[in-house]
Formats: structure tokens, C-alpha cells, sequence
């Protein structure tokens, strides 16, 4: 509260309210510049697009364009589903865009998806991040006319037209079924480490209940531990050291529920020579954890077929655009990758010996 004095003192100085029009003045400029800076930058971003062309490819030639959007670009994985829904898209004439691609300054996700909106894409394929305003722009944008399809995880409570993936009950049980095959070596404490920006409360309850159900005929106990993210560093690291010096209680098995947790506990396993005391169940597939379950460092990894979960975001958007329906559910199975699994894939890719070209090690 201002004292008698403060206020003479204002009023004096000329900073009372006859002076105040040229700060409301500054203060709509302020507003203006910022609102017309945001829109350089997405004009920056779009117009390019008009005249776009990769080789002989013109891509305003097109007759869709979407948008795909996720904010873990940067792991195989995601690469992996951004070409199957290229390829996917190709065969609609569909130009799938990653929003914000070679950018030196990546985009948040509610940008992503703003500039989406501001395109007026046909579609968009999001991974959305678990908050309230990843809710809001996906009911925002369809409530613009742009069908949105979510990916690998979903938002119930919005508009979005369909979901694929799979949820996170059955993903649980695909965990637990590994973990029965571990119970005859006396299996007595599983460390599940969810990542926080990928697993929100309801989908960390879900995949609890799912894994629990599937081992409940065990005496086995569990401790789930949430790894909080900030802008792309985390404690992952620091939480497996403490489990594997003791500091916190050693686990038998350790579940890693996303590509950066699988490589930090394989890399830490390895450099520890630990593997004969922990065993690790990761997610997803790269070359770093094929060599790391090769090496017997990983037990195994579940993951979903990534290529295929991009296509089939690619045609659930567009039977929807077709008929204006669409499953609200579409499954991509989980499959595990165990040793026999990896050894054979190194095989075909790089040791040139064929194979048989039967999947006996990859279990859907």
C-alpha cells in the first residue's frame, strides 16, 4: 500500500493519472509488436512451403497436407514413425509434414500445433504431451474442421476423432508376461521408471493395474518411480546409479518405459558389469539397445512396430476425411525383442546372412 507521501511524490513527478496515457499507449504497442512478431515467424515458416520442392518433387503439387507432430523428434523411434507415415501418405497424395523440421530452434509441441491450426492443415498426427493445453489446442483445432488423430498415447477427454497405439492396461500386461518368464529365478522386487512427460497419473495407473493383474499369482513387489524431464535433462541417470550401488534397494529387474531410460540403464549396467544382478526390460528400438540385448547387457525391449504405427495414423486420418468416421481405437501390437530376436535382425543388416526370414524371436 502507497503512503500519503509516495502519493504526493507521484503526483509531482507527472506520474499520476493524467501521465498515463502514453503508457497505455507503449503498452497496446508492446502488445502489437509481440502479436504481429509471432505471426512473421509462422509466415517465415509457411510461405516457404508454397514453392517447397526436394529434387522433382513439388510439393504444393499435393492434395493433402499434414501434420505430424511430436515432441521427441530426435529418437529413432520417432523417426521411424515419421517414415511410415510419409510413406503412408505418399500413396494418398498426401505431403506429411514434421512441423518445425530443420529448424535450428525446435518448437514447443503447443506451437507445433498452433501453427498447424494456422496452416489449416487436412489432419494432424499427434503425440501429445499429457497437460491441459495439449487438450485444448486438439479441441481447438477441431473445432477449426482439422481431424486430429492422436498417437501411441492418447487424450480421451478431447475431440480428437481416433487413437493408435496401444493402451496403456495392455502394455502393463505385455510387461508382466515378460516378467512371469523371469519368476522362476526368484524375482522378489520390479523398479518400474515411468517418464514423466510421457506417462501422465491416468496412463501410470493403467499400466500399474495391467502389469500387477498379470503377475498377481507371484510374491512379487514393485516400486514405480516417475523420472521428471526438464527440457530434455532428467535424473534417470542418477535414480539407476543409487539402485545399482545400493544407496536405494537393488531391484532384480528394472522396467525402462521409454528409448532415453533403456540406454541410460544399459549403459550403466554395462559400465558396472552388472548384468548378472539386474536385469533390464526397455522400450522401443535402436541400434544401441539391439547391441545391448545382443550383448546380454539388456534382457530384452517391448516396443510397438513404429513404421507401422505411422501408417495406420496416416490411414485413420484419412478414412476419416473420406467418411467423416473413424475407429476411436486402432491397436499396433507390442512386440518383444529378446536376444534371439536382435542377433537375427544384425544378421540380415549388416553380417549379410539372410536368415530364414521367419520372426521366431519377435513375439506379437
Amino acid at each position: 500500500m502507497k503512503t500519503d507521501m509516495e502519493i504526493g511524490s507521484n503526483r509531482k513527478s507527472g506520474t499520476g493519472p493524467k501521465d498515463a496515457a502514453p503508457f497505455k499507449k507503449l503498452r497496446l504497442f508492446a502488445g502489437a509488436a509481440a502479436t504481429a512478431s509471432v505471426i512473421i515467424i509462422m509466415m517465415s515458416y509457411y510461405l516457404p512451403l508454397k514453392n517447397h520442392k526436394t529434387g522433382d518433387m513439388d510439393y504444393s503439387s499435393y492434395k493433402y497436407h499434414i501434420a505430424i507432430i511430436s515432441d521427441e523428434t530426435d529418437t529413432s523411434f520417432w523417426r521411424d514413425v515419421h517414415s511410415g507415415a510419409v510413406e503412408a501418405g505418399a500413396e494418398y497424395g498426401a505431403y506429411v509434414e514434421q512441423i518445425g523440421d530443420n529448424l535450428a530452434d525446435r518448437f514447443s509441441m503447443e506451437d507445433a500445433i498452433n501453427i498447424a491450426i494456422y496452416e489449416h492443415v487436412d489432419g494432424i498426427l499427434l503425440r501429445p504431451a499429457g497437460n491441459e493445453e495439449t487438450q485444448k489446442l486438439i479441441d481447438k483445432a477441431c473445432s477449426r474442421g482439422i481431424p486430429v488423430i492422436t498417437m501411441q498415447k492418447d487424450v480421451p477427454g478431447s475431440k480428437r476423432q481416433g487413437f493408435v497405439g496401444i493402451n496403456d492396461y495392455f502394455l502393463g500386461q505385455e510387461y508382466g508376461k515378460r516378467v512371469l518368464r523371469m519368476a522362476e529365478s526368484d524375482i522378489r522386487l520390479v523398479t518400474v521408471l515411468f517418464p514423466g512427460a510421457g506417462f501422465n497419473e491416468t496412463s501410470r495407473k493403467w499400466f500399474r493395474l495391467g502389469l500387477s493383474n498379470t503377475v498377481q499369482q507371484y510374491p512379487i513387489r514393485f516400486d514405480f518411480r516417475t523420472i521428471q524431464d526438464d527440457r530434455g535433462l532428467n535424473n534417470a541417470e542418477d535414480v539407476i546409479q543409487d539402485m545399482a550401488e545400493g544407496n536405494a534397494q537393488q531391484p532384480d529387474v528394472i522396467i525402462c518405459l521409454d528409448e532415453v531410460l533403456t540406454q541410460s540403464a544399459y549403459q550403466l549396467i554395462r559400465d558396472r558389469g552388472l548384468s548378472d544382478r539386474i536385469r533390464v526390460i526397455g522400450s522401443y528400438i535402436s541400434d544401441e539397445i539391439l547391441e545391448g540385448i545382443e550383448q546380454g547387457y539388456l534382457d530384452s525391449t517391448i516396443t510397438v512396430d513404429p513404421k507401422a504405427m505411422g501408417r495406420l495414423s496416416v490411414e485413420a486420418l484419412m478414412t476419416y476425411k473420406k467418411y467423416h468416421m473413424v475407429s476411436y481405437y486402432t491397436e499396433v501390437g507390442a512386440m518383444l525383442v529378446d536376444q534371439g530376436w536382435a542377433e537375427q535382425y544384425w544378421a540380415e543388416q549388416y553380417r549379410g546372412e539372410g536368415g530364414d526370414g521367419e520372426e521366431h524371436h519377435m513375439e506379437k
